[in-house]
């Protein structure tokens, strides 16, 4: 988004990306519905369970599981390239063409103005951005109402909803049945804003309901950088620079250099500024390695996050249509809805498309039992994504160290909640589980993907940083102690909501590059 920007402005930009991508696999996925590949595809196997069987996790639940083959190339190289030492959290990294966007979920959310004063973001800055990203990724949203507007408002131009499949159309009737007493107990649901097209736009296609969402392009319905980043390439004053591992910085009276591993070999770029967007980890990484800093050491956000598999007694015994998308149907808040600091948010999901395996091992039957109930229930299965907020910290800490594997540094990180935050999530937990049930939602289980699950990362470089207050970002953008660098992802925010960063970091992005551009003062 920020490459975006920067071009439409007229100035030369340079991408730096590492680009790794699987485009032969991505395009043996059939534009047919699942049931159909199912059902007659002989070669599906490749990219339901993949030729090695690599889309069969061999233990546990783990951060990226829900990774199907087609997709598996966002974290390959960033496993061994992009080295972290912790015990336990694992976060999600990509050098892939398009980050972590490329397999990104595609719910949109905006923030209110108590949730942007909490992450020091510019609330009327970011809304004077929101068409631009509208326009860009194509997003469908629902029409005002109070529980909506909870979570999607402020936005104009947006395309209508996608249609919700049987079951979660159940659950939003059964809601809507008491949504006044329900939002009176501080429980909102409803249509979830999704950067994938309802109707064609730009160039892209529809949605066709086929549920192949996690595996092929679906009619290049739902966005991927990948898209912005090909239209950006037939512009004169745009060059994509691939196969780069960002290392680190320095800047000069001229501008800054920019120094990557390319194919094993140094390699230093050069340019007037430099905008970090490398996510929240890989900015930190980034700029750790370049600023003279005692220990090296900073913040670190990230929601919490669980997962709630439940059964919808409404959908027992009663057909579901095929027709339906794979990403989240619906979108919930629960909680203090005044206080974001102590309110958390779902996203429901129905489940088909990723397979019997993956829940059968969360069951508490034996794998034969749990086939046979899986294949029974699976049209009524409802799945609760549930994301809490978070808070820097001193027991929330990321340090940079040296690598004996990767050109880039290691980051070390340790990650603890407070007891209070602890408590808190408890008992909003222990409340949530009577709203599934006054939904007619039993829950089956409890999952916990691990630490670094949600792959919501946060304020690494943030605008007050308790842990390192000499590594931060400036309120224009700028890295502290920096002429020429800036920051254009939620690295700089000083808080993390628990509602989807991602429509908002896009919409920073375009901030930050507006900032950027203006201290240039015209030139480019």
């Amino acid at each position: 988004m920020a490459a975006a920007e920067l071009t439409a402005r007229g100035l030369r930009v340079t991408l730096i990306d590492y680009g790794d991508d699987d485009p032969a696999l991505r395009s043996r996925v059939p534009d047919q519905p699942f049931s159909q590949l199912r059902s007659g595809d002989p070669d599906q196997r490749g990219y339901l369970l993949g030729d090695r069987l690599e889309g069969i996790p061999r233990s546990g639940t783990r951060v990226g599981a829900q990774l199907t083959p087609p997709r598996q190339f966002v974290n390959r190289a960033a496993e061994s390239l992009l080295p972290i030492i912790s015990e336990d959290f694992h976060p999600m990294q990509s050098l892939a063409l398009g980050g972590l966007g490329a397999a990104w979920g595609t719910a949109c959310c905006t923030y209110s103005a108590r949730e942007c004063e909490l992450a020091g973001l510019d609330a009327a800055a970011l809304a004077a951005q929101y068409p631009g990203v509208v326009k860009e990724a194509g997003i469908s949203g629902p029409e005002q109402d109070p529980c909506t507007n909870q979570w999607w408002s402020g936005v104009a131009g947006h395309q209508p909803p996608l249609d919700l499949d049987t079951n979660s159309a159940g659950i939003l009737s059964a809601y809507q049945r008491k949504a006044a007493g329900w939002l009176r107990r501080g429980f909102a649901l409803g249509r979830i804003p999704l950067a994938i097209n309802s109707v064609p736009h730009e160039g892209r296609g529809a949605n066709p309901y086929f549920d192949t969402d996690f595996y092929g392009e679906a009619r290049r319905s739902a966005y991927r950088p990948r898209y912005t980043i090909e239209r950006l390439q037939k512009e004169p004053n745009f060059t994509y620079a691939s196969g780069c591992l960002a290392l680190n910085f320095r800047e000069t009276p001229a501008g800054v250099d920019l120094v990557c591993s390319r194919e094993g070999t140094k390699v230093t770029f050069s340019g007037s500024r430099l905008l970090l967007c490398a996510g929240a980890i890989g900015s930190a990484r980034i700029a750790l390695a370049s600023m003279p800093l005692a220990g090296q050491k900073t913040t670190l956000l990230c929601s919490p996050y669980i997962y709630y598999p439940t059964l919808n007694l409404r959908m027992l015994g009663r057909p579901a249509d095929d027709r339906r998308h794979s990403m989240a149907q619906l979108m919930a808040l629960f909680g203090d809805l005044d206080r974001p600091e102590r309110t958390c948010s779902m996203q429901v999901y129905s489940y088909r498309s990723l397979l019997l395996f993956k829940i059968i091992k969360e069951m508490p039957l034996a794998p034969w039992a749990g086939l046979l109930a899986a294949r029974a229930l699976q049209d009524a299965l409802a799945i609760f994504g549930v994301f809490f907020p978070d808070a820097p910290g001193p027991t929330k800490t990321l340090r940079l160290g040296k690598s004996n594997t990767s050109p880039a540094p290691d980051l070390h990180i340790d990650y603890a909640l407070t007891p209070e935050q602890a408590a808190l999530q408890r008992g909003l937990e222990a409340r949530l589980k009577r709203c599934f049930l006054g939904l007619g939602c039993v829950p089956l289980g409890r999952v916990d993907p691990g630490k670094a699950g949600s792959i919501h990362y946060a304020g690494t470089i943030p605008r007050i940083n308790p842990v390192n207050p000499g590594f931060y970002s400036l309120p224009d953008g700028r890295l502290g102690g920096c002429e020429r660098v800036f920051v254009g992802d939620s690295s700089a925010w000083n808080w993390l909501p628990c509602k989807g960063p991602t429509f908002t970091a896009m919409a920073g992005a375009r901030v930050a590059a507006g900032h950027l551009a203006a201290s240039l003062g015209g030139r480019e």
